[in-house]
């Protein structure tokens, strides 16, 4: 892309891009040295824990949501209940009163 965009100094975008992929080389002295190996496999074994680490609070959080979202549910659901019980049983006596009066 070689459009000019604000904030860069006037670089184009291709310009930039170029800028900082030369600056992500490797200096030729780390080029296959056990050091830089070494450090390497460090880096990767952090990312790797990192990425686990963030697997773990992931799954706790999942489980925390649907445990909450399960809870919620029974509630709703006694209170549903009751609300029906309390309204059947209003009901029933309701009707019997009235049966009461057509009778007298």
């Amino acid at each position: 892309m070689l459009t000019n965009t604000s904030g860069i100094h006037n670089l184009t975008g291709y310009q930039a891009q170029l800028n900082i992929s030369n600056t992500a080389k490797p200096s030729s002295h780390a080029t296959g040295s056990p050091v830089s190996n070494r450090k390497n496999i460090n880096d990767t074994v952090n990312i790797s824990n990192k990425a686990r680490d963030l697997q773990q609070v992931y799954q706790r959080e999942k489980t925390a949501v649907e445990q909450n979202h399960t809870n919620a549910t029974q509630q709703l659901e006694r209170e549903y209940l009751q609300e029906k019980s309390r309204l059947e049983k209003e009901f029933s006596r309701k009707k019997q009163d009235l049966e009461i009066n057509i009778y007298a």
